[in-house]
C-alpha cells in the first residue's frame, strides 16, 4: 500500500515538474521592435497584440529604451502570425487607501475609509483601448524584429481620481 502511494506521488510530481519546464507553443515567431509616443521611446510601457481572427493575444513591456519582445505563454516566446488590433497603457498610480480608526467596530463601514489614489495614464486616450485604437499590425509567418509603434496625440497627464473612475 505505502510503496504504490509513493510510486503515485512520484508519478504526479514528475507530472508537476515536467508542466513547469517551461511549456512551449508551436508556431510562434518573433515579434520584437522599439514604441515611441510623440516621437520619444516610452519606457514601461504594455503593449497588448488583440487578434483580429481567431489567434492567441500576446503583449509585451517596453524596456527603459522602449525596446519590446512579444510573448504568447513565456517571456519573449513570440506571437502567431497574423492581424491584430494593438493597445498600449502606461499607467503611473498615486495615493493610497487609509482605513479611518473607528472607536466600535459597529461603526465600521465604506465611509470609513480614505482613498487618495490617482492614476495618470501616458499614451494618448485612442490607443488605450480596442475599440478606438487606430493602430494595426500583421506580424509575418517569418516574424517580425524590426517593429516601429510610433504613437502620436495629446496626452493629458492630468491625474484622475480612481473613485471617480469606478462610477462611470
Amino acid at each position: 500500500m505505502i510503496k504504490n502511494f509513493t510510486i503515485i506521488v512520484l508519478l504526479l510530481l514528475s507530472g508537476v515538474c515536467g508542466c513547469s519546464n517551461g511549456s512551449k507553443l508551436s508556431g510562434l515567431v518573433p515579434a520584437n521592435g522599439e514604441l515611441q509616443v510623440n516621437g520619444k521611446v516610452m519606457a514601461g510601457a504594455t503593449i497588448s497584440f488583440n487578434p483580429v481572427n481567431e489567434s492567441r493575444a500576446a503583449s509585451a513591456i517596453t524596456d527603459a529604451n522602449g525596446k519590446f519582445k512579444a510573448m504568447t505563454l513565456n517571456p519573449a516566446d513570440g506571437i502567431y502570425p497574423g492581424e491584430y488590433v494593438i493597445t498600449v497603457t502606461k499607467i503611473e498610480e498615486r495615493g493610497e487607501i487609509k482605513e479611518i480608526a473607528v472607536k466600535d467596530e459597529k461603526e465600521r463601514n465604506d465611509q470609513n475609509i480614505e482613498d487618495t489614489r490617482e492614476i495618470i495614464e501616458h499614451i494618448p486616450q485612442k490607443y488605450v483601448a480596442r475599440d478606438t485604437s487606430d493602430l494595426k499590425i500583421t506580424i509575418p509567418n517569418e516574424g517580425d524584429k524590426n517593429i516601429t509603434l510610433n504613437l502620436t496625440g495629446e496626452v493629458d497627464l492630468t491625474p484622475k481620481k480612481v473613485k471617480d473612475l469606478k462610477k462611470q
